[in-house]
């Protein structure tokens, strides 16, 4: 479990550039999430716990969207396709929540 989270860690915090017109699938999304995770707790608008925290999500979402696939042979349904992006959208508004809170109390 340590390997696979440590592996969906490694996956998410690779530098994307995104295009415009970029198709954003799950994984685009998380790569997305991740890098703002990170540039939020460079930039101070998070703390290494609420970071450490995020990225937990993350690599939990990673998971199950891996057993997911193991379940439909080797694809992410419709349905589960719509369970994983909700769950990227609070972790999300998570993230938004947290600097927001740390800008108005400054």
């Amino acid at each position: 479990m340590k390997t696979f989270v440590l592996s969906a860690l490694i996956l998410c915090s690779c530098s994307t550039v995104f295009a415009k017109d970029q198709v954003w699938t799950i994984d685009t999304r998380a790569n997305a999430l991740m890098q703002e995770i990170n540039a939020g707790q460079k930039s101070g608008e998070l703390t290494v716990k609420e970071a450490k925290k995020l990225r937990e999500d993350l690599a939990d979402i990673a998971h199950r969207k891996h057993l997911m696939k193991g379940d439909n042979d080797g694809k992410v349904s419709d349905v589960d396709k719509n369970k994983i992006e909700g769950d990227l959208n609070k972790v999300s508004a998570k993230i938004h929540k947290l600097e927001l809170a740390k800008r108005v109390h400054k």
